[in-house]
Protein backbone atom coordinates (compact mmCIF):
# COMPACT_ATOMS: atom_id res chain seq x y z
CA UNK A 1 0.00 0.00 0.00
CA UNK A 2 1.70 3.51 -0.90
CA UNK A 3 2.44 5.81 1.26
CA UNK A 4 1.06 9.81 1.95
CA UNK A 5 4.64 10.98 0.55
CA UNK A 6 4.12 8.97 -2.57
CA UNK A 7 0.49 9.80 -2.74
CA UNK A 8 1.32 13.20 -2.42
CA UNK A 9 4.19 13.05 -5.20
CA UNK A 10 1.41 11.32 -7.48
CA UNK A 11 -1.15 14.26 -6.90
CA UNK A 12 2.08 16.97 -7.67
CA UNK A 13 3.13 14.81 -10.17
CA UNK A 14 -0.17 14.92 -11.98
CA UNK A 15 -1.18 18.87 -11.52
CA UNK A 16 2.42 19.73 -12.87
CA UNK A 17 1.50 17.68 -15.94
CA UNK A 18 -1.67 18.94 -16.36
CA UNK A 19 -0.26 22.82 -15.98
CA UNK A 20 2.49 21.55 -18.71
CA UNK A 21 -0.18 20.49 -21.61
CA UNK A 22 -1.19 23.40 -23.11
CA UNK A 23 2.74 24.31 -23.95
CA UNK A 24 4.26 23.89 -26.67
CA UNK A 25 6.99 20.81 -26.93
CA UNK A 26 9.77 22.76 -25.66
CA UNK A 27 8.57 23.98 -22.08
CA UNK A 28 7.56 27.59 -24.00
CA UNK A 29 4.36 29.60 -23.14
CA UNK A 30 0.91 28.00 -24.39
CA UNK A 31 0.63 28.31 -28.19
CA UNK A 32 -2.28 31.27 -28.84
CA UNK A 33 -5.14 29.99 -30.91
CA UNK A 34 -5.14 30.87 -34.82
CA UNK A 35 -6.79 34.35 -35.65
CA UNK A 36 -10.50 34.14 -36.88
CA UNK A 37 -11.23 32.74 -40.06
CA UNK A 38 -13.28 34.83 -42.90
CA UNK A 39 -14.77 33.58 -45.99
CA UNK A 40 -15.92 35.98 -48.42
CA UNK A 41 -18.78 34.96 -50.51
CA UNK A 42 -20.08 37.28 -53.40
CA UNK A 43 -24.07 37.03 -54.43
CA UNK A 44 -27.28 39.07 -54.07
CA UNK A 45 -29.56 39.19 -51.93
CA UNK A 46 -33.32 37.83 -52.68
CA UNK A 47 -34.72 38.16 -49.90
CA UNK A 48 -34.75 41.30 -47.08
CA UNK A 49 -36.53 41.15 -43.83
CA UNK A 50 -36.07 43.64 -41.64
CA UNK A 51 -38.86 43.53 -38.93
CA UNK A 52 -38.21 42.69 -35.36
CA UNK A 53 -35.11 45.26 -35.01
CA UNK A 54 -33.19 42.37 -36.85
CA UNK A 55 -32.19 42.16 -40.66
CA UNK A 56 -31.95 39.05 -41.93
CA UNK A 57 -31.27 38.35 -46.19
CA UNK A 58 -31.77 35.32 -48.03
CA UNK A 59 -28.56 35.09 -49.69
CA UNK A 60 -27.92 33.85 -53.52
CA UNK A 61 -25.26 33.86 -56.26
CA UNK A 62 -28.40 33.58 -58.92
CA UNK A 63 -29.44 37.14 -58.65
CA UNK A 64 -33.16 35.33 -59.58
CA UNK A 65 -33.31 33.05 -57.22
CA UNK A 66 -36.58 33.15 -54.97
CA UNK A 67 -34.60 31.82 -51.78
CA UNK A 68 -31.12 31.42 -50.45
CA UNK A 69 -29.34 30.79 -47.35
CA UNK A 70 -30.46 33.37 -44.55
CA UNK A 71 -27.78 35.31 -42.47
CA UNK A 72 -28.48 37.90 -39.88
CA UNK A 73 -26.96 41.01 -41.00
CA UNK A 74 -28.19 42.83 -38.11
CA UNK A 75 -24.58 43.63 -36.03
CA UNK A 76 -22.68 43.43 -39.49
CA UNK A 77 -20.51 46.52 -40.20
CA UNK A 78 -20.86 47.58 -43.55
CA UNK A 79 -19.66 49.70 -46.60
CA UNK A 80 -21.02 50.75 -50.23
CA UNK A 81 -18.01 48.98 -52.71
CA UNK A 82 -14.26 50.47 -51.24
CA UNK A 83 -15.84 53.33 -49.13
CA UNK A 84 -15.41 53.97 -45.36
CA UNK A 85 -16.96 50.85 -43.06
CA UNK A 86 -20.39 52.01 -41.21
CA UNK A 87 -21.71 50.76 -38.16
CA UNK A 88 -25.44 49.20 -38.10
CA UNK A 89 -27.44 49.62 -38.83
CA UNK A 90 -27.24 48.84 -43.05
CA UNK A 91 -28.71 51.00 -45.51
CA UNK A 92 -27.65 49.80 -48.50
CA UNK A 93 -30.08 46.56 -48.97
CA UNK A 94 -32.25 45.79 -51.03
CA UNK A 95 -33.91 42.77 -53.50
CA UNK A 96 -31.40 42.35 -56.18
CA UNK A 97 -28.80 43.87 -54.61
CA UNK A 98 -24.91 42.32 -55.45
CA UNK A 99 -23.08 41.71 -51.75
CA UNK A 100 -20.15 40.64 -50.59
CA UNK A 101 -20.40 38.57 -47.11
CA UNK A 102 -17.31 38.59 -44.45
CA UNK A 103 -18.36 35.12 -43.11
CA UNK A 104 -16.87 33.43 -40.29
CA UNK A 105 -17.74 29.99 -37.71
CA UNK A 106 -18.51 31.44 -34.22
CA UNK A 107 -20.30 29.47 -31.57
CA UNK A 108 -22.42 30.88 -28.57
CA UNK A 109 -21.08 31.03 -25.42
CA UNK A 110 -24.23 29.21 -24.10
CA UNK A 111 -23.54 26.18 -26.22
CA UNK A 112 -20.24 25.21 -26.65
CA UNK A 113 -19.03 23.49 -29.54
CA UNK A 114 -21.90 24.44 -31.90
CA UNK A 115 -21.03 26.75 -34.27
CA UNK A 116 -22.76 28.92 -36.63
CA UNK A 117 -22.33 31.31 -39.73
CA UNK A 118 -22.40 35.11 -38.87
CA UNK A 119 -21.87 37.43 -41.16
CA UNK A 120 -19.11 39.85 -39.73
CA UNK A 121 -19.08 42.23 -42.55
CA UNK A 122 -20.98 43.36 -45.65
CA UNK A 123 -20.40 45.46 -48.90
CA UNK A 124 -22.57 46.53 -51.18
CA UNK A 125 -20.80 46.29 -54.67
CA UNK A 126 -21.96 47.35 -57.78
CA UNK A 127 -24.08 45.68 -60.53
CA UNK A 128 -21.89 42.71 -62.07
CA UNK A 129 -21.02 43.58 -65.98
Amino acid sequence: MPTSRTMVALVLTALLAAACAGTEGNGGPPVPDPDLTIERQVGYAVVVDQTGGRTLIGFNADRNATSGDSYDVTQAVWRVEAGPWNEPPVTCLAVGKRLELGISKVQNASQPGLLKSRVIWLSCLAPAD
